[in-house]
């Protein structure tokens, strides 16, 4: 922490929620400072009070700032997830968040308008790649040209009947008979189902 910043100075809040993930955990402790209004700018991530007095504040990268308002959203929301707040509402930009007991830097301006966007991005992509995979395994098309030779191992033991499931000497999963219960590997889930092993 550079020496021109007295920890004393700084005001802080814990991190909770979703909002902001992948740019900051649950528990990161944000150290945040009032700045002039007109010092803001879009990229710079603000702490503001919630909208009743009973809400907690709140922890947003500013997206645009306008004459009487800022326009906000949490890193890991969706577009349309956007918040437009008046300034009286402001009560810091963030300068500094700690975790494990390390203090890093909060990345704001432009820099931090591209890195919100890198992981807005991201987060837009694996969505995708989620309803795809999802897709695929309901189909069982991936079942027509990929047959992995499976390998089964039973095990009982008092009271339960286990079965491990091995591809290539590696387990990729196991199969709980008494509780009728799979849980596999990714992408073997694409291939094997609970039918297969109940016989």
């Amino acid at each position: 922490m550079p020496e021109s910043v007295e920890v004393s100075s700084l005001s802080f809040r814990f991190y909770h929620g979703r909002s902001m993930r992948h740019t900051f955990r649950s528990g990161d402790c944000i150290y945040f400072k009032s700045v002039p209004l007109e010092s803001l700018r879009a990229g710079d991530v603000i702490v503001y009070s919630g909208e009743d007095s009973g809400s907690e504040d709140v922890i947003h990268r500013i997206l645009k700032v306008g004459s009487s308002f800022l326009l906000t959203r949490g890193d890991n929301n969706s577009y349309d997830e956007i918040e437009k707040i008046c300034l009286t509402r402001i009560l810091g930009k963030a300068i500094y968040y700690e975790r494990s007991g390390s203090r890093r830097k909060v990345t704001g301006g432009f820099a931090g308008e591209f890195r919100a966007r890198l992981l807005n991005r991201a987060g837009v992509i694996r969505l995708s790649v989620r309803k795809v995979y999802s897709l695929l395994r309901k189909s069982g098309i991936v079942r027509l040209f990929w047959k992995p030779k499976i390998t089964t191992i039973s095990i009982s033991t008092d009271p339960a009947s286990v079965v491990r499931l091995l591809h290539r000497g590696k387990t990729i999963g196991k199969f709980c008979r008494d509780q009728r219960k799979l849980s596999l590997r990714k992408p073997y889930d694409l291939v094997i189902k609970m039918k297969d092993l109940s016989s």
